[in-house]
């Protein structure tokens, strides 16, 4: 069987270029920072940290601590590490770690990570998606309970799929000098998406980027965590806290153990 090529190794060239600016990420610090103000040395776990887009500044915008970044694609923590060699003494502590988010076992061997829980673990940017293989996410799951402080919490940013989601979608779209055509093939039942982006630069270079994941809509999403052990803290509709409606786009979830 032919190994599927994953997301970061098929994005990581681009990835910053593309995604590198995005508003949120500001408000997403804060806000993560603020969940685990309360703690003196909070110990953070992200999950699918990818180039460091998050997991650098979070760790310099805490006092103290440490922020474990879990990526399974070397070529997107070589850019991480890359950042990080070049930044300045404000980096903060981040603890890099190359393992599948599926079943946290890389944590376990890891000298820095082995045996210690998290005050807080969080997916953002649809990250949990990017777990489309059958039972993978329940498994990502339990696995992130058995890793969590008795009071620590668990925040997954994901997107919201309307109603009328169109089973087959093609996008077109501009991103600095890249010219993107994407297409998606929907599942509604199983939530796989199967998509493609067709990239192509202004000095004539093709490329095509594949990527799976599979959707869960937030109902699905609570459902998993209930069976893994966790319960619904609280639903936004984006990082700066707004409300979570039934025509929202996005949603903020934070989950704790069942006490």
């Amino acid at each position: 069987m032919t190994k599927s090529l994953t997301y970061g190794a098929a994005f990581a060239d681009v990835y910053d270029e593309w995604y590198g600016d995005d508003a949120e990420t500001a408000a997403t610090v804060r806000a993560l920072t603020e969940l685990v103000s309360h703690i003196a040395t909070p110990r953070i776990l992200e999950l699918g940290a990818g180039t460091g887009r998050l997991a650098i500044p979070l760790a310099a915008a805490l006092a103290a601590g440490v922020v474990v970044a879990l990526d399974e694609s070397p070529e997107m923590l070589q850019i991480l590490r890359s950042r990080m060699a070049h930044a300045d003494s404000s980096v903060g502590n981040v603890i890099v770690v190359e393992g599948n988010m599926a079943d946290l076992a890389a944590l376990s061997t890891h000298g820095a990570t082995a045996g210690e829980p998290f005050d807080l673990v969080f997916a953002s940017y649809n990250t949990f998606f990017n777990l489309h293989e059958p039972g993978d996410q329940a498994r990502c799951l339990c696995a992130v309970a058995q890793l969590l402080r008795p009071d620590g919490i668990v925040v997954i940013d994901a997107f919201v799929a309307s109603g009328d989601a169109p089973r087959h979608a093609t996008t077109n779209e501009v991103r600095g000098e890249w010219t993107l055509q994407t297409t998606t093939d929907f599942d509604p039942v199983t939530g796989l998406i199967v998509g493609s982006t067709h990239s192509t630069h202004r000095d004539g270079r093709e490329v095509k980027r594949p990527w799976r994941i599979r959707y869960q809509s937030p109902t699905q999403l609570d459902a998993l965590c209930t069976a893994a052990g966790l319960e619904l803290v609280s639903r936004y509709g984006s990082w700066q806290m707004s409300t979570f409606g039934d025509d929202a786009a996005r949603h903020i979830s934070a989950y704790r153990l069942v006490r």
